[in-house]
């Protein structure tokens, strides 16, 4: 027996939501499963640029808002060297001066999109990944 596989806000709410529970970005309390829909409270979260193990990455690795507007990133680079943070769908690009952080206004975010962030100084650095859900 074969199933297809989902689509639409089902597919993305199925990818996204083992992650997000298990991490602790959201309870069950926030998930509509018959809508689709998350509500989120933030409007910051907090990422920072780092070296773990000889290799630069953004922590977190995967960041997840809410559609709409007023969202923004605080970044703080912890390493001794510049680094960059672009999200080239959004038209973001910043260069991350050593031991500074930044905040970073976002958009508006279309939910059901996932953005690739990366180190557009240093090609090899980790990418990032930005998860847009639909808000309520």
């Amino acid at each position: 027996m074969s199933r297809s596989a989902p689509s639409g806000r089902r597919a993305l709410f199925a990818l996204a939501a083992p992650a997000l529970l298990l991490f602790g970005c959201v309870t069950l309390r926030d998930v509509d499963v018959n809508s689709g829909s998350f509500s989120d409270e933030r409007t910051q979260v907090q990422v920072i640029s780092g070296n773990v193990g000889g290799k630069n990455v953004f922590i977190p690795s995967t960041i997840v808002l809410t559609s709409g507007s007023g969202r923004s990133l605080s970044v703080f680079n912890t390493t001794p060297e510049p680094h960059g943070l672009a999200v080239p769908e959004l038209g973001i690009q910043v260069v991350l001066q050593p031991g500074e952080e930044y905040v970073i206004e976002l958009p508006t975010l279309e939910g059901g999109r996932i953005h690739a962030i990366n180190c557009h100084l240093h090609p090899p650095h980790r990418s990032a990944t930005l998860v847009v859900l639909p808000a309520r």
